[in-house]
């Protein structure tokens, strides 16, 4: 059967890129009295006139909204929208059937996502018609404007973290020229080096030293975005224990693991850095050169979470959800050799699997890391 696109309207707004309407009906003035009612220049109507050709088209054709007909010879309405429905590629489109089935033989709806299937009886009435098609064509370009807000923030996103690399990458050559400097002019002086003279190259180099760190954060934050690789099954108990072992300082403190038997499909890489990052933020901001981590692993439901505590000094209440900030840390800077970038970065990879992070405050001493993964 031939596919029959309308396009009576050959000059389409200008501001508006039109919504593809697909009709679907085995009696041709049917759909020819549908298309004269909802026909509009922000519309482009397809035409199918059988479930198999209304099926062939959505797989062809990217399309935004379906007015069904239900009894249909071969296959009917029904069973075209039971079809859509299970394939993962159609089921958000929005159907609204098109019969003249009494109200009381129409097909039960409850099998259909809300808000994604409606219903018009024949004869068909003009107003109402025209008012439930534009209500749709209403969602429908709300969707679109949401898909494409996402694909731009996810672009600018992309554009961010690039210029991040780039920059913090190239200005560690003069970083490096003008700690090497201060040291030249320290030696070039000799003799003639005095006590402010000496307090300020001292100066110079510290700050030298903090923006180094600064830098190599900003570096291993942008870097997170090539952590990507197929998804393959994780035994916890390993990717903890990989993590760990990778830290400098690790040896001097005791991990203990409870429950961490557990086995997860997801990016090993990912899901190592995150184990990596609260790991070396315990052990960094700990009080003492020795200490105790322990990890423990709760399933429930889809997802899985672990908790991570240490018994250090503790976070705050107030400070809970600020020391995820980028660049955010609770000892001065001049105190610890860090960037503040820790917990960000695990944050950022956690949410982009799907999970969720977060500190429980309410500990006497120490600090408890939670996060959740999906199953």
């Amino acid at each position: 059967m031939e596919q029959t696109i309308s396009r009576k309207k050959t000059k389409l707004l200008s501001a508006v890129t039109p919504i593809k309407i697909l009709l679907v009906d085995d009696i041709p003035e049917n759909l020819l009295t549908l298309e004269n009612i909802i026909e509009d220049e922000s519309r482009l109507l397809i035409k199918a006139f059988s479930g198999n050709e209304a099926l062939k088209i959505i797989m062809e054709e990217s399309i935004d909204l379906v007015l069904l007909d239900i009894q249909m010879p071969e296959m009917d309405g029904v069973e075209v929208a039971q079809l859509l429905r299970n394939n993962s590629k159609t089921k958000h489109i929005p159907i609204i059937f098109v019969s003249a089935i009494a109200r009381s033989e129409r097909p039960p709806l409850d099998g259909f996502q809300l808000g994604t299937v409606d219903f018009i009886p024949k004869p068909l009435d003009i107003d109402e018609t025209r008012k439930k098609v534009a209500m749709y064509e209403l969602l429908c370009r709300e969707r679109h404007a949401t898909k494409h807000y996402i694909k731009q923030t996810e672009k600018l996103t992309e554009q961010l973290e690039k210029f991040i690399y780039i920059t913090s990458h190239d200005l560690n050559a003069p970083v490096r020229a003008i700690d090497n400097l201060a040291d030249w002019l320290k030696e070039d002086l000799g003799d003639k080096v005095n006590d402010e003279i000496a307090e300020n190259l001292s100066l110079l180099k510290n700050r030298v030293k903090r923006l180094d760190i600064l830098l190599n954060g900003l570096l291993d934050y942008s870097r997170t975005t090539k952590l990507n690789e197929d998804e393959q099954l994780i035994f916890a108990g390993d990717a903890i224990k990989e993590s760990f072992d990778a830290i400098e300082g690790s040896k001097e403190f005791n991990i203990s693991l409870n429950n961490v038997e557990a086995e997860f499909v997801g990016n090993r890489k990912k899901i190592t850095r995150v184990f990596f990052e609260i790991f070396k933020n315990s052990i960094i901001h700990h009080p003492e050169k020795r200490g105790n981590i322990k990890v423990d692993c709760v399933t429930s439901g889809s997802f899985i979470e672990f908790i991570i505590t240490d018994d250090g000094s503790g976070i705050k209440p107030q400070h809970a959800n600020v020391v995820f900030d980028l660049f955010h840390t609770l000892q001065p800077k001049d105190v610890v050799s860090t960037a503040g970038v820790g917990l960000t970065i695990a944050k950022k990879l956690i949410e982009e699997t799907g999970g969720k992070i977060w500190i429980n405050p309410t500990l006497k001493k120490g600090t408890a890391v939670h996060f959740t993964l999906p199953l």
